[in-house]
Protein backbone atom coordinates (compact mmCIF):
# COMPACT_ATOMS: atom_id res chain seq x y z
CA UNK A 1 0.00 0.00 0.00
CA UNK A 2 2.54 2.36 0.94
CA UNK A 3 4.05 1.76 -3.09
CA UNK A 4 0.37 2.74 -3.85
CA UNK A 5 0.59 6.21 -1.96
CA UNK A 6 3.96 7.17 -3.11
CA UNK A 7 2.26 6.75 -6.74
CA UNK A 8 -0.30 8.48 -5.85
CA UNK A 9 2.01 11.18 -4.83
CA UNK A 10 3.97 11.52 -7.65
CA UNK A 11 1.09 12.10 -10.15
CA UNK A 12 1.13 15.94 -10.92
CA UNK A 13 -1.80 17.86 -10.36
CA UNK A 14 -3.10 19.66 -13.37
CA UNK A 15 -2.60 23.40 -13.99
CA UNK A 16 -5.58 25.27 -13.63
CA UNK A 17 -4.68 26.77 -17.73
CA UNK A 18 -5.51 22.99 -18.92
CA UNK A 19 -8.60 22.48 -16.72
CA UNK A 20 -9.50 25.81 -18.47
CA UNK A 21 -8.70 24.41 -21.93
CA UNK A 22 -10.18 20.79 -21.60
CA UNK A 23 -13.49 22.19 -20.15
CA UNK A 24 -13.18 24.64 -23.29
CA UNK A 25 -12.51 21.35 -25.61
CA UNK A 26 -15.86 19.67 -23.89
CA UNK A 27 -17.97 22.85 -24.82
CA UNK A 28 -16.70 23.38 -28.43
CA UNK A 29 -17.50 19.03 -28.99
CA UNK A 30 -20.67 19.64 -26.98
CA UNK A 31 -21.17 22.42 -29.52
CA UNK A 32 -20.47 20.17 -32.88
CA UNK A 33 -22.86 17.29 -31.22
CA UNK A 34 -25.76 20.07 -30.69
CA UNK A 35 -25.55 20.81 -34.11
CA UNK A 36 -25.37 17.62 -35.67
CA UNK A 37 -28.30 16.56 -33.25
CA UNK A 38 -30.01 19.29 -35.10
CA UNK A 39 -29.22 18.19 -38.32
CA UNK A 40 -30.73 15.21 -37.83
CA UNK A 41 -34.15 16.92 -36.10
CA UNK A 42 -34.16 19.04 -39.35
CA UNK A 43 -34.21 15.61 -41.26
CA UNK A 44 -36.45 14.05 -39.30
CA UNK A 45 -38.86 16.39 -39.49
CA UNK A 46 -38.99 16.93 -43.08
CA UNK A 47 -39.53 13.16 -43.35
CA UNK A 48 -42.15 13.25 -40.78
CA UNK A 49 -43.96 15.70 -42.93
CA UNK A 50 -43.29 13.91 -45.99
CA UNK A 51 -44.72 10.73 -44.15
CA UNK A 52 -47.64 12.62 -43.10
CA UNK A 53 -48.38 14.00 -46.59
CA UNK A 54 -48.12 10.58 -48.04
CA UNK A 55 -50.52 9.12 -45.24
CA UNK A 56 -52.80 12.33 -45.82
CA UNK A 57 -52.84 11.75 -49.71
CA UNK A 58 -53.53 7.83 -49.20
CA UNK A 59 -56.21 8.31 -47.19
CA UNK A 60 -57.83 11.35 -49.05
CA UNK A 61 -57.51 8.81 -52.33
CA UNK A 62 -59.27 5.76 -49.79
CA UNK A 63 -61.62 8.76 -49.02
CA UNK A 64 -62.39 9.00 -52.88
CA UNK A 65 -63.02 5.78 -53.51
CA UNK A 66 -65.15 4.57 -51.10
CA UNK A 67 -67.35 7.72 -52.06
CA UNK A 68 -67.90 6.44 -55.43
CA UNK A 69 -68.31 3.02 -54.21
CA UNK A 70 -70.95 4.34 -52.49
CA UNK A 71 -72.69 6.44 -55.20
CA UNK A 72 -73.04 3.43 -57.48
CA UNK A 73 -74.63 1.33 -54.49
CA UNK A 74 -76.92 4.34 -53.97
CA UNK A 75 -77.50 4.05 -57.97
CA UNK A 76 -77.76 0.58 -58.11
CA UNK A 77 -80.61 -0.06 -54.78
CA UNK A 78 -81.73 3.70 -54.96
CA UNK A 79 -84.73 2.11 -56.95
CA UNK A 80 -85.02 -0.55 -54.82
CA UNK A 81 -88.24 0.68 -53.08
CA UNK A 82 -90.39 1.20 -55.96
CA UNK A 83 -89.54 -2.09 -57.81
CA UNK A 84 -90.59 -4.06 -54.74
CA UNK A 85 -93.68 -1.91 -54.67
CA UNK A 86 -93.70 -3.11 -58.60
CA UNK A 87 -93.45 -6.55 -57.91
CA UNK A 88 -96.62 -7.08 -55.82
CA UNK A 89 -98.67 -5.59 -59.69
CA UNK A 90 -96.54 -8.37 -61.17
CA UNK A 91 -97.50 -10.90 -58.91
CA UNK A 92 -101.29 -9.86 -59.89
CA UNK A 93 -100.53 -9.98 -63.42
CA UNK A 94 -99.00 -13.62 -62.48
CA UNK A 95 -102.54 -14.59 -61.12
CA UNK A 96 -104.57 -13.17 -63.66
CA UNK A 97 -102.70 -14.84 -66.60
CA UNK A 98 -102.37 -18.32 -64.98
CA UNK A 99 -106.03 -19.37 -65.20
CA UNK A 100 -106.43 -16.99 -68.44
CA UNK A 101 -107.03 -18.47 -71.85
CA UNK A 102 -103.88 -17.11 -74.16
CA UNK A 103 -105.77 -17.17 -77.12
CA UNK A 104 -107.75 -14.06 -76.10
CA UNK A 105 -107.02 -10.72 -77.59
CA UNK A 106 -107.17 -8.98 -74.19
CA UNK A 107 -104.98 -12.12 -72.52
CA UNK A 108 -102.39 -11.33 -74.90
CA UNK A 109 -102.36 -7.34 -74.48
CA UNK A 110 -101.97 -8.00 -70.68
CA UNK A 111 -99.27 -10.61 -71.45
CA UNK A 112 -97.54 -7.74 -73.52
CA UNK A 113 -97.66 -5.45 -70.71
CA UNK A 114 -95.75 -7.69 -68.22
CA UNK A 115 -93.27 -8.37 -70.50
CA UNK A 116 -92.68 -4.93 -70.86
CA UNK A 117 -92.17 -4.22 -67.60
CA UNK A 118 -90.33 -7.45 -66.78
CA UNK A 119 -87.64 -6.29 -69.67
CA UNK A 120 -87.69 -2.38 -67.86
CA UNK A 121 -87.22 -4.61 -64.00
CA UNK A 122 -84.85 -6.82 -65.71
CA UNK A 123 -82.63 -3.45 -67.39
CA UNK A 124 -82.79 -2.53 -63.22
CA UNK A 125 -81.14 -5.30 -62.24
CA UNK A 126 -83.82 -7.78 -61.18
CA UNK A 127 -83.80 -11.27 -61.26
CA UNK A 128 -85.93 -13.80 -60.70
CA UNK A 129 -84.57 -16.56 -57.83
CA UNK A 130 -85.02 -20.17 -59.09
CA UNK A 131 -86.94 -21.94 -57.22
CA UNK A 132 -89.41 -24.96 -57.99
CA UNK A 133 -87.00 -28.19 -58.06
CA UNK A 134 -83.99 -26.57 -56.76
CA UNK A 135 -82.16 -27.50 -53.26
CA UNK A 136 -83.40 -24.99 -50.48
CA UNK A 137 -81.37 -22.47 -50.29
CA UNK A 138 -82.46 -20.36 -47.04
CA UNK A 139 -80.73 -17.21 -48.40
CA UNK A 140 -82.65 -16.90 -51.00
CA UNK A 141 -86.00 -18.77 -50.14
CA UNK A 142 -88.63 -18.78 -47.48
CA UNK A 143 -89.88 -22.27 -46.58
CA UNK A 144 -93.54 -22.04 -45.63
CA UNK A 145 -94.66 -25.54 -45.10
CA UNK A 146 -92.55 -28.39 -45.13
CA UNK A 147 -94.44 -31.62 -46.87
CA UNK A 148 -93.23 -35.53 -47.08
CA UNK A 149 -92.85 -36.58 -50.57
CA UNK A 150 -92.21 -39.66 -52.70
CA UNK A 151 -91.38 -37.58 -56.16
CA UNK A 152 -88.81 -34.76 -54.51
CA UNK A 153 -85.87 -35.15 -52.78
CA UNK A 154 -85.51 -34.25 -49.00
CA UNK A 155 -84.61 -30.56 -48.90
CA UNK A 156 -85.65 -29.70 -52.67
CA UNK A 157 -88.35 -27.57 -52.82
CA UNK A 158 -92.19 -28.80 -53.94
CA UNK A 159 -94.06 -25.77 -55.06
CA UNK A 160 -93.38 -21.92 -55.40
CA UNK A 161 -96.35 -19.76 -53.45
CA UNK A 162 -94.49 -16.80 -54.66
CA UNK A 163 -91.61 -16.04 -56.68
CA UNK A 164 -88.39 -14.14 -55.45
CA UNK A 165 -86.23 -11.39 -56.81
CA UNK A 166 -82.95 -10.26 -56.50
CA UNK A 167 -81.87 -6.76 -57.24
CA UNK A 168 -78.19 -6.27 -58.62
CA UNK A 169 -77.13 -9.56 -56.65
CA UNK A 170 -78.96 -8.89 -53.44
CA UNK A 171 -82.32 -10.69 -52.36
CA UNK A 172 -85.20 -8.17 -52.64
CA UNK A 173 -87.95 -10.43 -51.83
CA UNK A 174 -86.92 -14.41 -51.08
CA UNK A 175 -89.06 -16.76 -52.45
CA UNK A 176 -92.05 -18.46 -50.75
CA UNK A 177 -92.17 -22.23 -51.03
CA UNK A 178 -93.27 -25.84 -50.19
CA UNK A 179 -89.86 -27.66 -49.35
CA UNK A 180 -89.80 -31.88 -49.22
CA UNK A 181 -88.94 -33.65 -45.96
Amino acid sequence: MADDIKKDENIEEPEENEEDFIEAELVDEEDEASEDLKEEKKEDTENDYKDRYQRLLADFTNYKKREESQKEDFKKFASSSLIEKLLSVLDNLDRALDKADSEDPFVKGVMMTRDELIKILQNEGLEEIESDGVEFDHNFHQAVLAEESDTVESNYIIETFQKGYTLNGRVLRPAMVKVAK
